[in-house]
């Protein structure tokens, strides 16, 4: 008798302890995916990202071909030079007229023409400078390097391919975040309830796990009156793609 009430004893405790932890179908998702284009036109020179390869953060992934924006860069640090000697001639020409002025051998026509030539030549200074602001912006966008460490997800260019900026109609390159994914599921109201963001939580994938924690918790409901919920987890440097099916573990 004893035996049999120690059996159903055990049975009940495993029983409520089924109940208490509830495990939830899941899919995995990027935590962030980021189409990449540049704003500058030219012709691609190189690409680097291969779909399916792992990238460094401020990893080079596309290159444009630099030439004509490096002489452009080129011609207005000459420029700025020649500008800086312009505006320094007529400071040093203000200098001498406001000198003779003072002497009242020149009349004051002629020193506000040499003020206003000075004005001249600072304003004319500061517009190839913000012109070779423009141009070294350029030249550093030319470049496409990955934003964080991330997975390439997909390619849409080509070496020798001309790229229009204003009419680009697709990314040139589309990466995601590695290390890290989530997993969403849906919860149905009265479970929603229960969970707060930074909960503790346990994901599985393909009979692997790994520890997770409550991201996001929707506070509408989808279309079919359940809640999404999403749980980041750190993959362990494992390559897991978008879409693959996943558990939560609910406490």
């Amino acid at each position: 008798m004893n035996r049999r009430v120690a059996v159903s004893m055990m049975a009940l405790w495993l029983l409520s302890g089924a109940a208490s932890a509830e495990t939830l179908d899941a899919r995995l998702q990027w935590l962030q995916r980021v189409a990449l284009g540049t704003p500058v036109s030219g012709v691609i020179a190189k690409v680097a990202a291969v779909p399916g390869q792992r990238v460094a953060k401020g990893g080079a992934l596309l290159q444009l071909d630099a030439r004509p924006l490096q002489a452009r860069v080129s011609g207005l640090e000459a420029e700025r030079i020649a500008r800086m000697d312009d505006r320094d001639e007529a400071r040093r020409e203000l200098g001498r007229t406001q000198e003779l002025y003072e002497r009242t051998l020149l009349a004051d026509h002629d020193l506000t023409l040499a003020k206003i030539a000075l004005a001249s030549a600072e304003a004319a200074l500061k517009t190839t400078e913000a012109r070779l602001v423009q141009a070294r912006w350029e030249l550093e966008y030319s470049q496409i390097r990955a934003p964080f460490d991330a997975w390439v997800v997909r390619r849409n260019a080509e070496p020798g391919q001309i790229v229009i900026s204003n009419l680009q109609a697709e990314p040139l390159v589309v990466v995601a975040r590695a290390g890290v994914m989530l997993a969403r599921a849906m919860v149905d109201a009265g479970r929603v309830a229960s969970l707060k963001p930074g909960q503790a939580v346990g994901v599985s994938v393909a009979g692997r796990s790994y520890r997770g924690r409550l991201q996001h918790i929707a506070l509408e409901p989808a279309a079919d009156g359940l809640y999404p919920v999403d749980v980041q987890f750190d993959t362990g440097g494992q390559l897991l793609r978008a879409g693959l099916p996943a558990r939560i573990e609910l406490p």
